[in-house]
């Protein structure tokens, strides 16, 4: 046979390889030749063994084999992004997995091709938990007989070097890993450990299907998954590592994401190549074998690999020996931390050399016995197509927020104002001057109409189960709060929870809004009445009860523009930012601007590109919605400014392409000459505005935060669609200005904490620094009012906590919940251990009796790093990794009722410490207070304040916006 190099136009396809014999013995050398083909941009290969090779004779000697901890993949989300969390079940035989997958609640459905497996797949991936025998330590290679060639467990490459000059072994990495799959069990989206090159063959069974995305659009995938989980990503920068997040492919294809898919058939190997993100799904019962390798062009890719910091058994490796070893001469350079050159996924590994000229772009007759082939369709277990499964236009760009055009030289944007910490818009005086003028737009391009793109989701689709806290705001007026409602449910509410999401089949949902008003009178009119706050000064010339001021409004714009975060939009989340970088114990770090040309500027947008969008299945079935956040490689944006009214935003934020801004752009306002119109969803003026669908004006802040408006041409933000509003949201009156206004004006959204009823228009809990983050997707905002942002806890002084003494007085909290004066009776020494549960949780006040797989008391602590079974609070045991044991001092103290109890030194306090407020607030004296109260209690029942509650007649009545009605059947 000879070698069919593939077409240009094939470059990131899937590429199956047919080796002989011969070409089958070299794993190293193989895998090079591979990449000499291109087979590495894509990110993934195919490999048919040659005719015979079998890596062991027979399977039917495994029935005994244990799986030790098998898990249940339990997966939450709906239209498309799921989450998938992994319980641990107690071990089983491959027999009794095989039975297991084989019952009828387990097995595969029938189909006619693989697009209706793939379909049933995504449409019930959120019933039935499928079970996953992952991560079985051990090979089904022969050792013994005459198996090298391709041998999972010794395949010799430079990943050895570890073991060798080291002498670790790394379960999984450089040692075999089994997986035991079932229909519909999945593994997520993720690259290798330290992006390393995989290898998996499928020993027998049912076929796997895999996604892969090029190495080249890893970064892109990356940036959508943060887009829509923006909680996960703040809390960990490399959180794709928990294999957690499942991303249907309908989705990548809405959002421009270019990615392959291939069927793996038993006996057939994949490959997969450094920084290209997979997932999949078994089709049944089967049986494969991973391990990870490396070449010499990994080394690079090592270096730079984005690790994951918030869990300790995270792999990583240190790449000294390997730079010492094949980059010698960039070692010094690299210690120094100074060789960071960005890595060119096209190139091939320097030992594929051999099978390439001088271009090192065309093979060499290489191997000629090597056949590349595209996948043929077939019906039943269908291979999947080599062709690509997305197409990125050349007018649409192909992520939410993938890098932006070039810039050509003659754009200009903003004048940089001075870049000066930001305190608080009070703070700021009204006439500071900053921001310069831009051009119009030059040659303004428009994409084709788009679909209606649902932020209101269409019903059958998102179910989001809401928990309250029961509470009013002290203010005194009951405001109505958002609530789902499903038939047969009883409505029940939780205390502090924002909301789970989760798909539930079956359900039913009422189309009707229903709002609660509690009876009360209308407030006074007080004109003015807020120019006493702080925050409300630089605003006073801007609310839209006073006549129109562009003067004031482009003082104002200018103002905002010369502030960090620079841009009026991303004010939004911008008190959020503050918090992050300013607490204690936080990590983060705002990124300063970046300088680009003759006066400008980029700075990365606070506002995640989901804000902006938010899809359902049926949204996905639809044509390709482009989206052009217009952001660069390093996730900035250029910061614009309008040339008439001074407003300043991100391209990526207002929707703008840069290469249509020149010095003399205006906003889209200023560009129509509506000069006069104002925000219809708030009481302010200032800030960047986009034309509504009504012929009104809205500010893009507003829409965003609003969760029912919808941006219909996503690409240019514009225009908005506020038709799915319920009509019941205008009427909330915002806590800031509703003494203001003789009347509710504009639309309010409402604290995000259980049945607070607070409400605000975006701008005036901007201005006024309420809390405003990314909520998890469907949601946008999460709004956090003064009353539940509660005090900043004074963190203790850890050197002046002094050791106590038996008989010192002290404070502890007793067991009704109040703190109470006891004295230490006495002193003790306990030991804690510490473990990192499976499941990627972990616990440090473990006692040595927990762990029921070693018996602690005699043998004392395991060593670190091994595995252990933990028995919990539920009376399960799970599966977990030993980390450290910690003796902790502990108290004795007993209260003046006689009770006593155990306490860490944290929990206790000195009479000469500074008390919490939390603290005091639930300080009591019981030996003053023992009789009090016995004769009077009439009389201080009569005297105390009663207690508010909820009407019966309006209890369950309250807004009920459209998403919490789109429940997925």
């Amino acid at each position: 046979m000879t070698t069919d190099p593939p077409a240009q136009n094939l470059g990131t396809r899937i590429m199956t390889f047919t080796p002989s014999k011969e070409e089958f013995k070299d794993f190293s050398r193989y895998i090079a030749y591979m990449e000499s083909q291109g087979a590495h941009r894509a990110g993934m290969a195919k490999v048919i063994p040659p005719k015979g090779w079998k890596p062991r004779r027979t399977y039917d000697d495994i029935d005994d084999l244990v799986i030790p901890a098998p898990i249940q993949q339990v997966v939450t989300g709906q239209s498309g992004l799921f989450t998938q969390y992994n319980i641990q079940k107690k071990p089983m035989t491959v027999h009794e997995f095989r039975r297991t997958s084989n019952l009828d609640k387990f097995c595969n459905p029938r189909y006619a091709d693989f697009d209706e497996l793939e379909r049933k797949v995504w449409k019930n991936l959120t019933f039935n938990p499928p079970l996953y025998g992952a991560d079985v330590s051990g090979t089904l290679f022969y050792q013994f007989i005459d198996v090298t060639e391709w041998n999972i467990g010794r395949l010799n490459t430079i990943l050895d070097t570890v073991e060798t000059e080291s002498g670790i072994k790394i379960k999984g990495v450089n040692t075999p890993y089994l997986y035991f799959g079932m229909w519909k069990s999945a593994f997520a989206w993720h690259t290798e450990d330290m992006d390393l090159y995989s290898i998996n063959y499928l020993h027998f069974g049912e076929p796997k299907s895999w996604y892969v995305v090029p190495p080249e659009h890893g970064k892109r995938l990356e940036r959508l998954a943060k887009g829509f989980f923006p909680g996960n990503a703040q809390s960990c920068e490399a959180f794709l590592r928990h294999k957690m997040t499942l991303i249907s492919p309908s989705i990548l294809k809405k959002y421009g994401i270019p990615f392959e898919k291939v069927t793996q058939e038993a006996g057939q190997f994949i490959v997969t190549f450094p920084f290209g993100y997979h997932a999949g799904f078994n089709h049944g019962f089967n049986c494969a074998e991973s391990t990870n390798f490396a070449t010499q062009r990994w080394i690079d890719y090592g270096k730079q690999a984005t690790l994951c910091s918030c869990r300790q058994d995270m792999v990583k490796i240190s790449m000294d020996v390997f730079v010492r070893k094949f980059q010698p001469d960039r070692y010094k350079l690299w210690k120094a931390g100074k060789d960071n050159a960005p890595i060119d996924h096209s190139k091939p590994t320097p030992e594929a050399t051999e099978f390439l000229k001088g271009d090192k772009t065309e093979p060499v007759k290489s191997p000629n016995t090597v056949k590349i082939k595209p996948e043929p369709k077939k019906e039943r277990d269908t291979k999947l197509q080599t062709k690509s499964q997305s197409k990125a236009s050349t007018r649409k760009t192909s992520n939410r927020r993938s890098p932006s055009k070039k810039e050509k030289n003659g754009v200009s944007t903003a004048d940089i104002g001075p870049l000066e910490p930001i305190e608080s818009e009070a703070a700021a005086p009204c006439s500071e001057e900053a921001g310069g003028s831009e051009e119009p737009q030059l040659g303004s391009s428009c994409s084709p109409a788009h679909k209606l793109f649902q932020r209101t989701l269409s019903p059958a689709d998102v179910l989001h189960v809401h928990s309250y806290a029961k509470g009013d705001y002290g203010e005194g007026e009951p405001l109505p709060k958002e609530e789902k409602k499903s038939e047969g449910s009883d409505n029940e509410m939780e205390k502090n929870n924002r909301h789970v999401s989760k798909a539930v089949s079956g359900h039913r949902y009422y189309t009707h809004l229903i709002l609660y008003f509690a009876p009360q009178e209308a407030p006074p009119v007080e004109e003015g009445g807020l120019e006493g706050e702080s925050w409300a000064k630089p605003l006073a010339h801007l609310w839209q009860s006073r006549p129109p001021n562009l003067k004031k409004e482009r003082e104002y714009n200018q103002r905002i523009g010369s502030k960090p975060p620079y841009c009026s939009i991303c004010m939004l989340f911008h008190m959020y930012q503050q918090v992050i970088c300013t607490t204690a114990h936080s990590q983060h770090h705002v990124d300063g601007p970046v300088m680009v040309a003759v006066g400008r500027m980029r700075t990365k947008p606070l506002i995640p590109e989901m804000c902006f969008t938010t899809t359902t299945e049926e949204d996905s079935e639809c044509e390709e919605q482009p989206v052009t956040p217009h952001l660069e490689e390093d996730g900035t944006s250029l910061l614009i400014s309008c040339s008439q009214c001074s407003v300043r935003v991100h391209t990526s934020c207002y929707g703008v392409d840069p290469a249509s801004v020149s010095k003399e752009w205006k906003c889209a306002r200023c560009k129509a000459n509506a000069m006069t119109e104002n925000c219809c969803l708030c009481s302010l003026r200032g800030g960047a505005l986009q034309k509504a669908n009504n012929n009104k004006w809205v500010h893009v802040l507003c829409a965003v935060a609003v969760l029912e408006a919808r941006f219909v041409n996503i690409t240019e933000r514009s225009p908005v669609d506020l038709s799915g509003i319920p009509l019941q949201r205008f009427k909330l009156k915002c806590y800031y200005c509703k003494k203001r206004m003789k009347k509710a004006s504009g639309c309010c959204v409402q604290c995000s904490h259980g049945r607070c009823p607070t409400a605000y228009h975006p701008t005036c809990a901007q201005a006024a620094g309420v809390l405003m983050q990314p909520d998890e997707w469907p949601f946008v905002v999460h709004v956090t009012c003064c009353r539940h942002k509660g005090p900043t806890q004074i963190e203790r002084n850890k050197a002046a906590m002094h050791e106590l003494t038996v008989g010192q007085k002290v404070i502890c909290k007793h067991k009704n919940g109040r703190y109470y004066q006891c004295d230490v009776v006495q002193l003790s020494k306990e030991t804690f251990y510490e473990v990192n549960f499976d499941d990627g949780s972990f616990s440090d006040n473990l006692f040595p009796e927990d762990i029921v797989s070693r018996d602690c008391a005699q043998l004392g602590p395991p060593p670190q790093g091994e595995v252990v079974q933990v028995r919990w609070t539920d009376g399960l045991v799970y599966g977990a990794k030993f980390v450290a044991a910690h003796a902790i001092h502990m108290y004795l103290v007993e209260f003046e009722d006689g009770s006593q109890l155990t306490a860490k030194r944290d929990d206790v306090y000195s009479l000469d410490e500074e008390l919490p407020k939390r603290v005091k607030s639930r300080l009591s004296k019981a030996s003053d207070m023992r009789f009090d109260g016995i004769f009077e209690e009439k009389e201080i029942i009569k005297e105390s304040k009663r207690q508010r509650v909820i009407n019966s007649r309006y209890r369950g009545d309250y807004i009920e916006p459209v998403i919490y009605r789109a429940i997925m059947e």
